[in-house]
């Protein structure tokens, strides 16, 4: 070797030796400041996680999804955190932990319709389509729902029970029913103003409770193209509020911890399930050759792993062209969105509505207009139209 080498490698090795000094004081200073202020450090280390796997949900595990539907807390914890340290003259931290709030705002925005959707041509013709947990309709007969249906080219309901009213109303149709109590029917149902040229269902079994969770895909012969429309129920959520506060008024706390504890054991397995449920979902619409949309109840906020997933894809039809927050919960907690529509590139998205007007269920209806980007669409072919 010659004495050129030499010199390089010694210099290389002595500059790599000062980084490795660098880094082992950088660590020990880190660690000291930890050991000074643990729980400010300790909120902003969990911000972090929180906003990275919202932004990418890489941990496949039911503490991923209690870390992503956690963000509110994470995000009041780590504005805590930053202001508690400013004022302790820990700048740097303090500034990095203002950044990452910053970070968080694109995830927040999920939760409120901006209502300025992308301008369309006005003589675009439109796809409009309504999801719907019917909640086994209440009132079967229900005029708001007919309705709404009416005014819909497909219609996805989960825990649908048979309606002849409604059924009537289209064509052609997917459903996929179990036996429920007292022989009643209930499941997913997909309707369509159109031809349904192809079809899949798939129903996940579950355990000491009825099977209605699952998901309907249908290609859709519409104008000049096909389209793939997916129904979808993923697990529920099991969040069980009105027992525990009840317990609450009553004074009985062993009745109340114990209704907490059985909580946090269904959100557990709603998330572990649910985590399983939507990579089955992803098969059959990842990679499509047709445009997708992707409606139902999703039992999950828009900080989900089941949303945040889908949503590396595909777009939200709310966050797009809903105005608000677009609540879809009809009981406790009132205040969520867990049924939504996404959509694919080829899309553009019209309007996305929360119907609160209907209430024969424990959920709202969501109804969104599409348009096909790629050209205003031709009459049918005639092959296609033909019933």
């Amino acid at each position: 070797m010659s004495n050129r080498s030499k010199e390089i490698l010694m210099i290389g090795a002595g500059l790599l030796l000062l980084l490795g000094q660098w880094f082992l004081d950088g660590v020990h200073a880190l660690g000291q400041r930890y050991r000074q202020y643990p729980r400010s450090y300790t909120a902003l280390a969990y911000l972090f996680l929180t906003m990275a796997f919202c932004y990418h949900p890489v941990l496949e595990h039911w503490l991923g999804g209690f870390m992503m539907m956690s963000l509110p807390v994470a995000m009041l914890a780590g504005l805590t955190a930053s202001l508690y340290l400013l004022r302790k003259q820990e700048r740097l931290v303090g500034t990095v932990g203002l950044v990452w709030l910053a970070l968080t705002l694109p995830i927040v925005k999920r939760l409120v319709g901006t209502g300025t959707p992308a301008p369309l041509a006005v003589a675009a013709p439109s796809l409009s389509v309504l999801s719907f947990n019917g909640e086994c309709f209440r009132e079967p007969h229900n005029a708001a729902i007919s309705q709404a249906a009416r005014q819909s080219d497909i219609a996805c309901f989960q825990e649908y029970s048979p309606n002849a009213g409604l059924e009537t109303q289209y064509p052609d149709k997917l459903t996929h029913l179990t036996r429920f109590a007292d022989q009643q029917q209930i499941g997913l149902a997909l309707f369509s103003r159109f031809p349904i040229v192809n079809r899949y269902g798939r129903i996940w079994q579950r355990a000491g409770a009825p099977a209605i969770n699952g998901f309907l895909v249908a290609d859709v012969a519409y104008g000049r193209d096909t389209v793939r429309i997916v129904n979808v129920h993923l697990w529920s959520m099991g969040v069980r509020i009105n027992q525990a506060l009840d317990s609450a008024r009553a004074g009985n706390l062993s009745g109340m911890v114990t209704e907490l504890a059985d909580t946090f054991s269904r959100l557990k397995e709603g998330f572990r399930k649910r985590d399983e449920q939507v990579a089955e979902v992803s098969r059959y619409v990842e990679g499509s050759r047709y445009p997708v949309i992707i409606c139902g109840d999703f039992n999950e906020t828009p900080f989900g792993y089941a949303y945040g997933k889908l949503r590396l894809n595909f777009s939200n039809a709310f966050e797009e062209a809903g105005e608000g927050f677009g609540f879809t919960l009809n009981r406790h907690p009132y205040c969520v969105r867990i049924d939504q529509q996404f959509f694919s590139a080829d899309w553009a998205v019209r309007s996305c509505r929360t119907l609160s007007g209907i209430t024969v269920s424990d959920h709202f209806p969501v109804v969104a207009q599409y348009v096909l980007k790629k050209s205003v669409l031709a009459a049918p072919e005639p092959v296609l139209a033909q019933r």
